[in-house]
């Protein structure tokens, strides 16, 4: 049974659920706050880094026109996504 409550936070913690929800790793802000209650803050903030830095390699390649000859960047990243 889940329960509204409203409370403030740093800056930092908004801004990691803001690339939580980016990276599709949170439904919500409230997903992921309750997922850094859950997993802790550091084991949050170390996957947003590992998504943040696959995205900035996939904007590399892009730049580079690099293609993938099966299947789409996305699906490969959305595929890695859903298995963490």
């Amino acid at each position: 049974m889940s329960i509204s409550i409203t409370i403030k936070v740093k800056k930092e913690i908004l801004k990691l659920a803001e690339k939580m929800i980016e990276y599709g790793l949170a439904r919500s802000r409230s997903h992921a706050i309750n997922l850094m209650i859950e997993k802790g803050l550091g084991e949050i903030t170390k996957e947003v880094r590992f998504w943040e830095d696959i995205h900035a390699g996939v904007e590399k390649l892009k730049k580079e026109n690099y293609r993938i000859k099966h299947g789409g960047l996305s699906d490969i990243l959305n595929k890695g996504r859903a298995g963490r």
